[in-house]
């Protein structure tokens, strides 16, 4: 007897397993799980909470919070729409900026922790410090470093820092402004350097393993700059590269550039391969655990290109300037000037196991490869 309900208790959990892993299955790649319909334009980019709950700014003023079954938790609103794309501290608080000129601290239950008013604009997406400090940019042409007890520090430039700023691991800010300059700051606010390029710089820097800083400028150049503020190569493309570069696998810097293009450049310099979205493309890429390159276009769709050359679009009924976030469990958050948050199929499970595998997003996560096969249908 004892026998037979261990063998009926195992079965019921195996089948509840087999179930389980058929729902997850059930979304094939470059299909809708769900979509959220917001009503106004998404160019935020998602964030994803240790709990699963997706945060996404959008041009009605607020700040949503996102249930992974694709139901409201709650929204948050300030005063101006919300471009800035989120950032979750290890302690759950979210952390966003507004075209109302404030940078705001949300509780996970969807609270205000604290605001911090800036002179203009916040576009730029707040970065976190190993320490706890905010780093984040504004349109009255300075960086901030934001403590919860108040300011830290700004520093100014001579332009809109709309750029998110990127942290090496000697503590150093890097950060671009529209004066043309990529600057390399101190912890303590203090300029190491600045590097000019021939034009605004808007894109958000990455940094690769040996230290070398990748970033876009207005003058159609991603720049290769080394760790003393010194070029160490620079690639054309016909375009204003707006989008903050990712970091592959192995090594491969990928970009995209207002020309259509995305970029999959070695590291030294040479032109590995270019992809055409046959529209504009403003999204910056996040690169999957199994190499997939995820990144939005001004053609209306989603894009997943796999190191091979195939993939899948998924589209949408407008633009997509948001940058994708990839969750744990295959699914990529992207949000659309139609209104929507989109949750799409996929088979990469997480992030790249790189130093930089996201655009324009800085964590200090760690993250394991979770290498899956993977069966895309060709991209027409």
């Amino acid at each position: 007897m004892k026998s037979y309900k261990f063998t009926t208790v195992a079965f019921a959990i195996l089948a509840l397993a087999i179930f389980a892993t058929a729902g997850q299955a059930a979304t094939k790649p470059g299909k809708a799980k769900w979509s959220y319909y917001i009503g106004y334009s998404v160019g935020s980019s998602p964030a994803i909470g240790k709990d699963g709950t997706i945060y996404v700014g959008a041009d009605d003023n607020k700040l949503y919070a996102i249930n992974p079954d694709g139901t409201l938790k709650w929204s948050f609103t300030t005063g101006y729409d919300v471009y800035s794309s989120p950032s979750v501290g290890p302690d759950g608080t979210i952390y966003v900026g507004s075209g109302d000129g404030n940078v705001y601290a949300i509780n996970p239950d969807g609270g205000q922790k604290w605001s911090f008013k800036t002179g203009y604009n916040v576009w730029s997406s707040p970065v976190i410090g190993p320490d706890g400090t905010v780093y984040v940019g504004s349109d009255d042409n300075s960086l901030y470093a934001i403590r919860p007890t108040g300011l830290g520090w700004s520093f100014p430039t001579e332009g809109d820092v709309g750029s998110s700023p990127a942290i090496g691991l000697d503590g150093t800010i890097y950060v671009g402004s529209d004066d043309g300059n990529l600057y390399a700051l101190s912890p303590a606010g203090v300029k190491k350097w600045a590097f000019h390029t021939g034009y605004y710089v808007a894109s958000s820097p990455a940094i690769g393993p040996d230290g070398t800083i990748y970033v876009g400028s207005g003058d159609n150049y991603l720049y290769a700059i080394k760790s003393n503020g010194t070029q160490k190569w620079a690639f054309q493309t016909a375009g204003d590269i707006y989008s903050s570069p990712a970091i592959g696998l192995d090594g491969v810097i990928y970009v995209r550039s207002l020309d259509g293009n995305v970029y999959a450049i070695n590291p030294n310099g040479t032109l590995r391969y270019s992809f055409s979205t046959h529209d504009y493309v403003y999204s910056s890429p996040a690169i999957g655990s199994d190499g997939t390159i995820y990144i939005g276009s001004n053609s209306n769709n989603v894009y997943a290109i796999n190191p091979n050359g195939t993939g899948w679009s998924f589209p949408t009924a407008n633009n997509v300037r948001s940058s994708p976030a990839i969750g744990q469990d295959g699914t990529v958050y992207i949000g659309s000037d139609d209104g929507y948050l989109y949750a799409i199929g996929a088979n990469s499970y997480g992030l790249a196991n790189t130093p930089w595998p996201q655009g324009n997003r800085m964590t200090f996560t760690v993250r394991t490869r979770a290498w899956r096969g993977s069966d895309y249908p060709s991209l027409p």
